[in-house]
């Protein structure tokens, strides 16, 4: 083992406790490191020093706090290409894509700072004869959150950096294939600012999050992991008495309509499914056809085939990814289609945990539409009209996101009315909100009532407190 990933309790870096868990490299299969399993204790004083740290920090003006969160975002951008280095090692992911995750949690940084706008209250001058009334807004405490792999640091950042901004404390947990980016993070919440136990980092695996759920120092939990891990996560927590939030999987289609130019489609698909490896939640891995369109299916398997493996951080393509088993399950949804199969991602050679982007036929009662696949697969299906796509969309057990591709306004305005889904893109293939705006999320893809960024962020992480007064004297 070469380093054991640290926690960051009350400002202190320390080793992460409990049994190690390798950390592999999936650019070479390689152990590069271990992150302890965690334990009850290390939650324990984690929570105990954001809960002292809490009234300090709620009491500090909201302006000062977005300031601090300011300046770490200046510490992102000058420390990048340290961060960037260790997001691809930890991820796989490529240099490229790992700049591009901290490029959003900048932006996700800079949009939390606008928080004080938002946290404003509302004020009734003799509501009756006499009384005045407040709605004031106020933190709710200790925020528990749950970051996955695949944005080791912007995807938690999300989430945690809007609890900051409205005055509470946090305990955030890394995911253990992906210790190495949070701890690096941490290192600079000191330096930006951010008084010892305002930001903690408890790294391990389910123990720490099954912790996390039960601890009743914790006011919420707000997490990003598959449907099964969200939904567990969510019943453990809301019965516990907790606010919680959770993402989970999702498969998301992109139709495209017979107006819609095949090249544009194919590069926007193909880039969405395949780009990371297909390891986003917000990824195109549907194609939802609207007619017979060969000329598409064509451009789209000739991209397919072009697409290479990448074969180091600093190189183009998709990139490893993050486990063995990860690409074990994508191969075996391969098996499983057949002759289905248009292009075989499986023959792609590389020293880590490789395989290539892959295209499958599908039928829209396919039961392989209906799983929770995470990684370079697109399935493509054939829709008589829109109609039939949006039936197809809206009968997904997921409804994290869809796309669709027309010049059509009409088209794209009754699908973006009808489509049963949290995000929507028109002529977009990642349809992911700005930092600005709420992330939506359906069915198996969220449980929860509030979201997440922007307004419906300051919603799940502030409580509301209504003040009538009679003025007398």
């Amino acid at each position: 083992m070469t380093e054991r990933a640290v926690n960051l309790i009350g400002g202190s870096l320390e080793p992460s406790t409990g049994a190690e868990i390798p950390v592999t490299s999936p650019w070479t299969g390689e152990t590069i490191g271990a992150v302890g399993a965690g334990d009850a204790a290390a939650v324990d004083r984690a929570v105990a020093a954001a809960r002292a740290a809490l009234p300090g920090w709620a009491a500090l003006a909201s302006t000062r706090r977005a300031r601090i969160l300011v300046r770490l975002a200046g510490l992102i951008e000058a420390n990048a290409d340290e961060l960037a280095s260790v997001i691809s090692r930890d991820n796989g992911k490529t240099l490229g894509d790992a700049r591009a995750e901290l490029e959003r949690a900048r932006e996700h940084l800079e949009a939390a700072a606008t928080a004080p706008a938002l946290l404003a209250g509302e004020h009734v001058v003799d509501v009756v004869s006499g009384i005045d009334a407040t709605l004031v807004r106020e933190p709710i405490g200790v925020a528990a959150i749950v970051a996955p792999f695949n944005f080791p640091i912007m995807t938690g950042l999300i989430y945690w950096s809007w609890a900051l901004a409205c005055g509470n404390t946090v305990v955030i947990k890394p995911s253990e294939q992906t210790p190495y980016g949070g701890a690096a993070l941490g290192r600079l919440f000191g330096e930006a600012g951010f008084p010892d136990g305002v930001v903690n980092v408890v790294q391990g695996g389910r123990a720490v999050v099954e912790a996390l759920c039960d601890h009743p120092d914790v006011a919420s939990v707000s997490l990003v992991g598959s449907s099964a891990t969200a939904a567990a996560v969510y019943a453990r927590a809301s019965a516990a008495g907790k606010r919680a939030q959770a993402a989970g999987g999702a498969r998301n289609p992109l139709v495209a309509l017979p107006d819609a130019d095949p090249d544009v489609v194919a590069s926007a698909v193909t880039t969405s499914s395949f780009g990371m490896s297909g390891q986003r939640c917000l990824s195109s891995s549907i194609l939802v056809t609207v007619g017979s369109q060969p000329a598409l299916i064509s451009s789209v398997e000739a991209l397919a085939r072009a697409t290479t493996v990448a074969s180091a951080p600093d190189a183009a393509g998709s990139p490893p990814m993050i486990s063995r088993a990860a690409v074990d399950a994508v191969a075996d949804v391969l098996t499983k289609a057949g002759d289905d199969v248009l292009v075989d991602g499986r023959s792609a050679e590389g020293p880590g945990f490789v395989i290539g982007p892959s295209v499958v036929r599908a039928t829209v009662d396919s039961p392989l539409l209906t799983e929770e696949i995470f990684g370079p697969i697109l399935f493509v299906v054939e829709v008589p009209t829109l109609d039939d796509a949006i039936a197809f969309t809206n009968a997904s057990p997921f409804g994290n996101a869809a796309s669709i591709y027309t010049a059509d306004g009409a088209a794209a305005r009754a699908f973006t009315s009808r489509a049963d889904v949290g995000n929507i893109g028109v002529n977009v293939g990642v349809a992911a909100p700005t930092a600005q705006v709420g992330f939506g999320g359906r069915r198996r893809s969220f449980l929860g009532t509030i979201h997440s960024q922007g307004r419906t962020a300051v919603d799940f992480f502030t409580d509301l407190k209504s003040v009538s007064a009679r003025w007398v004297g």
